[in-house]
């Protein structure tokens, strides 16, 4: 026999897959908060595991019509978080083994041609920055130049930390693509990865 808390998820998805706002929005009050507390034990991070919460429910919501099949709502919703924690976990591994190659690269960079590379590659990556749309240029140095955490830019510029972290993804996208375009990759190829 079913459970009426199950049930009460069923009938929430069924709506849902309708189009129903406010049956979404009481799904995500529903778990929200379970979600990102359940993100953070795996994570450390309350900031990474409310983008993570915030990111599924978007993504829940944008495949919405799909739901009317889920049998169990909650364990559905779990398996979507547990996939983009995993997701995440293997970039933030993928990024540290590439910090650790910058640091071997720029240990042993005593070659003149090596420090020229790297000179040619940090000229670049001035340029890059200088290409990025003001908003960005401006969260991206307040963050990396001048060392500000999230929350001090987000209280300065009056953004949320949510903002203020897609504006330094999408920053750090650009200085990649500009980089990889007009760069030769050799000197500053662990320049470009390095930047995260």
């Amino acid at each position: 026999m079913e459970s009426s808390a199950l049930y009460n998820e069923r009938d929430l998805f069924q709506r849902i897959a309708q189009g129903d706002a406010q049956a979404f929005a009481t799904f995500y009050d529903a778990y929200a908060v379970k979600l990102a507390l359940y993100v953070s034990r795996f994570l450390g991070s309350e900031l990474w595991a409310e983008e993570i919460v915030h990111d599924t429910f978007l993504k829940l919501w944008s495949i919405r019509e799909t739901l009317t099949t889920v049998e169990n709502p909650a364990a559905f919703v779990y398996r979507m978080i547990a996939n983009r924690v995993k997701d995440h976990l293997k970039h933030q591994e993928h990024e540290v083994k590439l910090q650790q190659h910058l640091v071997r690269y720029l240990q042993h960079a005593n070659t003149t041609q090596d420090l020229l590379d790297y000179q040619i590659g940090e000229k670049l990556y001035r340029q890059a920055v200088q290409q990025l749309p003001a908003q960005r240029a401006l969260v991206y140095k307040m963050r990396h130049e001048e060392g500000m955490s999230y929350d001090e830019i987000a209280r300065e510029l009056e953004l949320s930390r949510h903002t203020v972290r897609n504006l330094l993804n999408l920053a750090l996208k650009d200085i990649r693509n500009y980089l990889l375009q007009h760069g030769d990759i050799t000197g500053a190829v662990a320049l470009i990865f390095f930047l995260k």
